[in-house]
This record gives C-alpha cells, structure tokens and sequence, in this order.
C-alpha cells in the first residue's frame, strides 16, 4: 500500500503537459536553393516531365482536317466493336465447345510476338531474340518443346488475324497478359506494323472494364510511344 500511495502522489505532482526540449538535426536544415514541392504541384510537375511526355503532331498536315467528326467517329466505331464482340460472346462464339486455335502460353512473350505479327516481322526486328534461339533451345525443356511445336505450327509468316473467335476464346486474364506483351514491343523500340496495330486495337476491343491500375498504365506507356513515333512522321508519310 505503501507502494501504491508514493505512485499516487508523484503522479498528482506531475504536470498536465510536457514540452520537449528542441533536438539538432543535421538533416533537418535547410538546403540552399531548395523549394518544396507538396501536393499538386508535384504532380502537376511529374505530369508535365519527360516520364509523362505526349508529343504533338509534328504539324498540322498530321491532323484531320475535321478532327472533331474524325474523333467523335473513331470512339463510334470502336463502341460498335466493343458491343459486337460482347453480343457474340453472349451467344457462345469462341466457347470450349467451339473448334478453338491452338495459343502460345501466357507468359510467352516471344511467342505471342509470333503469333501475332508473324515469323518474317519478328525476324527482321534489330536486337530480336531470334539472336539466341540456339541457347533458348539448349536451355528449354522438353515440355516446353512440346509446348512450341503445338502452337508454332502453321502460324502464318505474317501472323494470325485477330478473328473474332480468336479474341473470344482468350479470358480477360489472357486479354491482359497480350496487351502487356505487344505493348512491350512497341515501347522498346521494335517496328509497329498494320498487323501488330490490328491486334493491339482488337485487344484492346476486348477488354473489359474496370481497368486494371497495371492496364491502365500499361495503355498510357503505349499512348506515349505512338505519339512519339507519330511526332517523327515526315509530311510525306503521313499516309
């Protein structure tokens, strides 16, 4: 009790609030020239660096000449695909129980790349992975042997056409991984045909919403590098 009572008393004794002595901080001080950045005008500087960049058209010869009809046309007909493709879905078109195309698996960049534009464009590719098929065969096992020559026969030296039952057969899960890996292509840099810009426009048809945060990142990397390449078209190859 004793105990109890001397606890009692230095805590009545004690003072309601407390004030820290001040502590110097090295890291605290400071820098010459700094100016923060807090809140929106930090993003509003990211927004406006070279990690967000969308490049103009190089001039007006680039823009349609009643760009408001063109965009307003655009997103129409994209609409029209996007209700098309989920009208056939409905009625089971690209269903298992429908005679399907054999597909590279998931996570086989390459192989889609293959697939999608064919032998011929992947090849002529600068810095392609066809540099190192020797090793990638050595190294590869015998399912995933197996696995390639499933699907790579008979893929067409231009690619497979993005049909609609192709796209029908392929689950939102497949949807992204594909749009991830032509996406890839694109931003390192390798050429971009009609072929690869078919498929990226019917993949993108077939995505469902809500869009993923990683899709939608993914898609504004895309929009970066074709407004880039866009940029450095000459009058001439507008066309």
């Amino acid at each position: 009790m004793e105990y109890l009572r001397a606890v009692v008393q230095q805590a009545k004794a004690m003072p309601d609030e407390f004030n820290a002595p001040p502590t110097e901080n090295q890291n605290s001080a400071p820098r010459e020239n700094h100016v923060p950045i807090e809140g929106s005008a930090a993003s509003l500087q990211y927004l406006f660096s070279e990690h967000t960049a969308i490049f103009p058209p190089p001039t007006d010869e680039h823009i349609p000449a009643n760009c408001r009809k063109w965009v307003d046309g655009t997103l129409a007909n994209f609409s029209l695909l996007r209700g098309y493709l989920e009208e056939c879905h409905q009625h089971g078109v690209g269903g298992k129980q429908t005679e399907r195309t054999l597909v590279p698996s998931m996570k086989d960049r390459a192989g889609w790349h293959i697939f999608c534009v064919g032998l011929d464009e992947a090849r002529g590719n600068e810095g392609s992975y066809f540099d190192d098929d020797e090793k990638m065969k050595e190294e590869s096992s015998d399912d995933e042997k197996k696995d390639e020559i499933t699907w790579n026969n008979g893929v067409p030296p231009n690619g497979h056409i993005p049909t609609v039952d192709l796209l029908l057969q392929l689950d939102q899960v497949m949807i992204r991984q594909v749009l991830s890996h032509l996406s890839y292509y694109v931003e390192n840099g390798w050429s971009v045909s009609s072929q690869q810009t078919a498929w990226l426009y019917a993949i993108l048809g077939r995505l469902e919403q809500p869009i993923h945060r990683d899709d939608a990142a993914t898609m504004f990397g895309l929009l970066k590098c074709l407004t880039r390449i866009r940029n450095k078209i000459k009058s001439n190859e507008k066309e």
